[in-house]
């Protein structure tokens, strides 16, 4: 069942977002470690008004369990998403902090998608990615971006497949990546 990701959610669903975003966690964290960033995105998915908030969650479950989840917003809300972040890291790290934009401002971001491993393999992650462009398309937003890292070439495939494109690309926390769109 494809539904709104709640609070209670929050170890299963931010342990996938560790998985989507691997060693990204560090630029919003600030932490090496993946416990403490763990922690810590944990405390962002339960907080409102965020890039990370359950808010932003739709998750697939089954028997109960969280077998997968996508993390989406509009590219127009990336500022006031990013700002608590930004603001919270300035205060661990006492120091300026500037998180990268990602997303175009007419779009429907697809920030993280996962799916448990145990659950892989059944149409879980395009389930979701569908759910999300119809959501885009019911809200007037015909524009659905992604971002794949240059490394990520099998991920690469799997959207060109699902009909996203290569509009450009964009450097992340010193990495490149593809920006991907998909018209809806």
């Amino acid at each position: 069942m494809i539904r709104q990701a709640q609070l209670e959610d929050a170890s299963q669903v931010v342990s996938l977002i560790i998985s989507a975003i691997h060693e990204l966690t560090v630029p919003f964290t600030g932490e090496h470690d993946e416990n403490a960033a763990a922690k810590i995105l944990t405390e962002y998915y339960c907080t409102p008004g965020n890039r990370f908030s359950y808010e932003l969650v739709t998750v697939e479950e089954i028997d109960g369990e969280i077998a997968g989840m996508i993390l989406c917003y509009y590219g127009k809300d990336m500022t006031a998403l990013y700002s608590p972040i930004e603001t919270l890291l300035q205060q661990r790290l006492q120091k300026a902090v500037t998180l990268e934009l990602e997303a175009d401002t007419d779009e429907y971001y697809i920030d993280a998608i996962a799916v448990h491993p145990s659950y892989q393999g059944r149409g879980i992650a395009s389930r979701l990615m569908q759910h999300s462009e119809q959501k885009a398309a019911n809200d007037g937003v015909h524009k659905v971006g992604l971002n794949v890292d240059f490394d990520n070439a099998s991920a690469e495939d799997i959207y060109k497949r699902k009909g996203y494109v290569a509009d450009k690309q964009i450097m992340l926390h010193h990495k490149p990546f593809w920006h991907m769109v998909k018209q809806v």
